[in-house]
């Protein structure tokens, strides 16, 4: 990906949308005022209503190498406007005290402002679109939703979910529906690298872009029981897909307060259909004095198993490992923290590795105006490792102004495809006119061993209106 002519194109962005942020940060605080009167009913009910949107646009050149068949596929412009919009409410009293509703919504969509022969010219999805009741210790939630943590990791899905506290400390969830098809991995001509339809289609171009729907399904559940100085869970969830199923995982977790400044957790999750582990944790943290954090960790995973069994790649097994190592945070004082962690990889059929870091963060000014961090650290793989610098400045520059800069160097032990060294370059311009409205200019500038220069540059406009009662019934 490599950089092309903006001066055109950006700098009318840019004024295009510094008057719509103007103008939006006026209206937003007139319609907060107005909103916040109307967020009690007339019965007195107490609820609460957020709004918040983002405009993205972007401008870079690309090649998708390579094609069908390996055939080249020219260089292309693109210029694509994304629109993210989300609205929810909270605590809408339909009845009595102790109940209400919940809604959400969320969407996106793009507009490719430039000629593509590779990507729509419009697109765009619903992110979640859900309706929850709540009344006392039961709750439920309908329609498109995502169930996170535990044996689910992450999951969408059009369906319902239902949660129950069941009293002395035991809590439990259930969820059932249609997994959730995104539209960002159906483009016309992709091949999905790993995906069962690869072996059955012979012309990716010839590809509807559309998957049945009642072949995607999941389910799962949670039980899990709280004590004073106690949490753990078990949890389960399979998912199917059209070749049959996906995963069936279960996982059981839990996490202690061992004293006042001592905490431990642990977790782990195994694939029943393989009947192996695919990944186990535990941790301690510790802070003895008022500026001093410790943090020891061990982790055991087989990333293999976190594929689709459905995948032709899941049979390629990526070799099992554990990691251990340990993390100290020093408060020096309130303007300057030192951070160290070293951590130890032992891979199985191959030699170890091993990884370190060490960082400083300093508030340079008293006004706390201006954030530096720096950091080192070194990598080491059974087959190649590197050193990394990282530095980063964030500074307010105005009240309503405030920028970042990032600079990244990778030093490699051994070239990758002749180059020893990557390096990153970013940085960031934000200008804040209002409490709902900002308006963001990036640029990033990448050298590495897969981009002789990658260059890149996005406009954002985000606008974010929360409306919280303060008053309403007892």
């Amino acid at each position: 990906m490599t950089a092309v002519s903006m001066q055109a194109v950006v700098p009318r962005l840019f004024v295009c949308l510094l008057c719509v942020c103007a103008a939006s940060s006026a209206r937003a605080e007139a319609a907060a005022t107005a909103t916040r009167e109307d967020a009690v009913n007339r019965n007195g009910a107490r609820y609460s209503l957020s709004a918040h949107g983002e405009t993205h646009a972007a401008l870079f050149q690309r090649a998708l190498l390579p094609g069908t068949y390996g055939a080249v596929i020219a260089d292309e412009t693109l210029l694509p406007v994304y629109q993210y919009a989300q609205l929810s409410a909270r605590d809408l009293n339909i009845a009595s005290k102790g109940s209400g509703l919940d809604l959400e919504l969320s969407a996106w969509c793009r507009g490719e402002l430039a000629t593509s022969s590779n990507e729509r010219g419009a697109d765009g999805d619903v992110q979640a679109a859900n309706l929850g009741y709540h009344q006392g210790p039961f709750a439920a939630r309908f329609g498109r939703q995502h169930v996170a943590g535990g044996a689910a990791r992450y999951a969408r899905f059009d369906g319902v979910l239902v949660e129950a506290e069941l009293g002395s400390g035991f809590d439990a969830r259930i969820y059932t529906g249609l997994s959730v098809l995104p539209r960002w991995n159906e483009r016309p001509g992709y091949t999905y690298l790993g995906a069962a339809v690869d072996s059955r289609l012979k012309d990716p171009a010839s590809s509807s872009g559309t998957l049945g729907r009642a072949d995607h399904w999941l389910a799962g559940g949670r039980i899990g029981w709280t004590a004073s100085r106690l949490r753990t869970g078990l949890s389960f969830h399979e998912q199917h897909e059209s070749g049959g199923l996906s995963r069936r995982t279960l996982t059981l977790d839990g996490t202690s307060e061992l004293g006042a400044s001592l905490r431990a957790g642990a977790s782990a999750s195994a694939e029943l259909e393989a009947t192996r582990i695919s990944e186990a944790r535990a941790w301690v943290d510790t802070n003895p004095t008022t500026f001093l954090d410790l943090s020891l960790e061990w982790l055991h995973t087989e990333p293999a198993l976190f594929l689709s069994r459905q995948s032709v790649l899941s049979v390629f097994s990526t070799a099992e490992y554990d990691e251990g190592g340990a993390r100290a945070s020093v408060r020096a004082s309130d303007r300057i923290a030192l951070e160290a962690g070293a951590w130890a990889e032992l891979y199985s059929g191959s030699r170890p590795g091993a990884r370190s870091e060490v960082s400083l963060r300093v508030i340079a000014d008293r006004a706390g105006r201006t954030f530096v961090r720096l950091a080192y650290a070194r990598v080491l793989t059974p087959d190649n490792g590197y050193h990394s610098l990282r530095s980063s400045l964030t500074r307010r520059i105005l009240n309503q102004l405030s920028g970042t800069l990032e600079a990244y160097a990778y030093l490699y032990d051994h070239a990758i495809k002749s180059y020893i060294a990557s390096t990153v370059y970013s940085g960031t311009l934000e200008y804040r006119p209002g409490r709902a409205v900002g308006l963001l200019w990036a640029a990033s500038f990448v050298r590495s061993p897969y981009a002789n220069l990658d260059a890149q540059t996005q406009i954002r406009l985000a606008y974010d209106f929360d409306f919280i009662t303060t008053r309403g019934g007892r």
